[in-house]
């Protein structure tokens, strides 16, 4: 949800006391601009009021993996599963459970619809996947999504490990082409948009 820009910024894990903060920069991001969000909660009103407590139960679960990071100001962060369980969810029923009293019933269906088809063709190989990343929108820009994606792509690099993620635009599909993602093809839930998978093998070292 940002674009590269020359400027740096100080990278640092957050604490578990942090996440109703990650969850709003995350809701703020998917707010208004994402393909998928908007047609996974078509009205307004209603993505606003799921996209934060959706946020907070995602934040909650991947903490748990120690990889999740903020930059300094906390305007940005990122998501990571670990190569052990890149999709992060420990169990499945009561993560489930707790969607289900989130999301309206209006909209389960295309968030279930969502979640099986990427889950479907997630990579068997091991990898780092990265689940979510953003960055406010009047914060982007400025190189805090690539300062944000620095670290574990580094650890990538130097373990021999690739990374996995799926991009919800065209722009956020060029943001990882940048560094070093390549497109290896689409999926989309029935009656939904593209999203653009995308895998990056580490860099020679």
């Amino acid at each position: 949800m940002t674009a590269i820009s020359r400027v740096a910024a100080p990278v640092r894990k957050p604490t578990s006391a942090e996440t109703p903060r990650l969850a709003e920069v995350l809701a703020s991001a998917f707010q208004d601009d994402d393909p998928v969000s908007t047609w996974w909660i078509p009205d307004a009103d209603r993505r606003r009021a799921t996209l934060r407590p959706f946020f907070e139960l995602s934040v909650e679960t991947f903490l748990a993996h120690d990889m999740v990071f903020v930059d300094a100001d906390t305007t940005g962060t990122v998501v990571w599963g670990p190569p052990s369980n890149p999709l992060g969810v420990e169990d499945e029923d009561a993560f489930g459970a707790r969607l289900e009293r989130i999301v309206d019933g209006i909209d389960l269906p295309r968030v279930f619809e969502i979640t099986t088809t990427l889950a479907e063709q997630h990579p068997a190989d091991p990898h780092y996947y990265l689940q979510w990343a953003a960055v406010l929108p009047q914060w982007q820009g400025r190189g805090i999504g690539s300062a944000l994606l620095a670290p574990v792509l580094g650890r990538c690099d130097r373990e021999g490990m690739p990374a996995y993620t799926e991009a919800t635009s065209l722009r956020n599909r060029r943001l990882y082409e940048r560094h070093g993602f390549t497109f290896v093809g689409e999926l989309a839930p029935a009656g939904g948009p593209p999203l653009y998978r995308m895998w990056r093998e580490p860099a020679a070292r």
